[in-house]
Formats: structure tokens, sequence, C-alpha cells
């Protein structure tokens, strides 16, 4: 007896492939807004929430996950972070630079902790016109501090984001 229930996860899992291959055919048909040398200067600002902490003196919780001050928590609030950046495009689509970012919020005993990155920024921006998608990855050194401690560490960031530009220089995105 034919049963026609069992075909539809085939049928929704070949329709999901079929897409995923057709979506970077899709974007290289798309009209790119960039040339090599095109330039962008981003000044960012907005709230920061810090989803995990690693600190190895914790034996109880090395790697916490989750907003908050309780045990196993980040114990740390939300803060604030602004930055600036630089990029220049290689090609239509890769863009490199830099990026010097400020970093703040509180914890629990009220201190504050401080960060700032110095980064070497790349950037791939599949979707360009007036809407934007941007993935960056950055690599550089980054001055933590709290209370009496600071230290340089290694910083390594990576983000997506959407950018919509409402004319040829102004735009506004959003970035996680």
């Amino acid at each position: 007896m034919y049963n026609h229930l069992e075909e539809q996860p085939m049928k929704k899992l070949t329709a999901i492939i079929l897409l995923l291959l057709a979506l970077p055919l899709y974007l290289a048909a798309l009209p790119t807004y960039y040339d090599t040398g095109s330039q962008i200067f981003t000044i960012s600002a907005g709230p920061t929430i810090p989803f995990f902490y690693y600190n190895p003196s914790d034996p109880e919780y090395p790697l916490t996950f989750g907003f908050g001050a309780g045990d196993g928590q980040t114990h740390h609030t939300i803060g604030g972070f602004g930055s600036i950046s630089y990029q220049v495009f290689l090609n239509e689509y890769f863009a490199i630079g830099g990026e010097l970012g400020y970093h703040f919020d509180f914890v629990r005993s009220n201190d504050v902790y401080t960060s700032v990155p110095i980064l070497l920024k790349f950037t791939y921006v599949p979707l360009q016109g007036n809407f934007e998608i941007p993935i960056s990855l950055g690599i550089g050194l980054d001055y933590i501090a709290i209370s009496d401690y600071s230290s340089i560490n290694l910083g390594v960031t990576f983000e997506i984001g959407m950018r919509y530009f409402f004319t040829n220089e102004w735009g506004a995105g959003i970035t996680a």
C-alpha cells in the first residue's frame, strides 16, 4: 500500500538542500556596490550583554553561561561598547582594516570591568546595496582591567550584522 506521508520529510529535506545550493548562485548574481579600494568608516555604540565568562581560577564554575549575578552565571551587568573602525575593500566582497573599541560593565563587587580591543578586522559582505549583511572576524590584542588587575591578552571576535543605508554615505545597522 502506498503511503504518501513517508515522502514528506524527504521532500522537505530536498527543498532545503536545493535552496542552500542556490543561495551562493543568487548572491553571486546580485550587483556589487563596492570596488577595490572602496572604504568604510564605522562608528559603533550600544549596550552589551555578557553571555559567558571564563575564570580558570574558579574550580566550581570555571566556564559560566547565562546572564545574571547568581552562582553559575557571569556576575556581569549589562554594559556599554563603543568603537571606531576603518576598512578598505580588497575586491568587491572582502575588506581589511582595523578597529579600536572600549567595553565596560560592572561585576558583583561593583568594580568596573573594562576591555579595550585593538583588532585587525576582516569583513565579507555577500549582500550589498541599500541593505547589507557584513560578516567579520577580528584578531588582535585586548587590554583588560578590573579592580587592581590588568593584562594584555589575545582577542578574537566574530560578528554578523545588518546595515541599511539611507544615502550612499550614511547608514545604520545592528551587529551581534
